[in-house]
């Protein structure tokens, strides 16, 4: 065969044509899948209208604890009353605030925290000012009424911290 002899193109075959155009529409349909599957639902949609109003960082969220929360915040104003009235004393609304943040920490994360220690609450995600509240309620719970640092100890601040973590976590 002499090098100065041009040879026809090599004709392919048409399943390579068919095989190309395949992976391309392959390609659209994963494309709109991932579209279709990932979009708001009706439900999801429906639930944006009622949505939290913006955070401090300017997000729109939804709230899933917000019966939670409420359901908390009557029970803290509930003790507050009971104190106010003179039913309970300082311990005893210590130790009801300590139990109900726990019930509160147990409903919020669809967990029994009752029997943790203050260092597995820790441990929790985002329970800092958890860990921080029910630790200050430790000496009002267990100390003598005669201890000084019991009788500083505001329980009005015990409310306040108490209902700040509930409106936060």
């Amino acid at each position: 065969m002499p090098g100065d002899e041009l040879l026809p193109p090599v004709g392919y075959s048409g399943w390579w044509t068919a095989a190309g155009l395949g992976l391309i529409l392959l390609s659209l349909a994963l494309v709109a899948a991932v579209i279709w599957f990932t979009r708001a639902s009706a439900a999801e949609k429906e639930a944006q209208r009622f949505a939290v109003p913006p955070a401090a960082g300017g997000r729109h969220h939804l709230d899933p604890h917000a019966g939670i929360r409420d359901k908390y915040t009557r029970t803290l104003s509930e003790l507050r009353q009971r104190y106010e009235s003179g039913e309970l004393d300082r311990r005893a609304v210590h130790h009801a605030l300590a139990r109900e943040m726990r019930a509160f920490a147990a409903e919020r994360l669809d967990r029994d925290v009752s029997t943790l220690t203050l260092a597995q609450i820790a441990e929790l995600d985002g329970a800092k000012k958890l860990t921080d509240l029910i630790s200050r309620y430790y000496r009002p719970e267990f100390a003598e009424d005669d201890d000084p640092s019991v009788r500083r100890m505001k329980v009005d601040t015990s409310f306040d911290r108490a209902q700040e973590v509930v409106r936060e976590w």
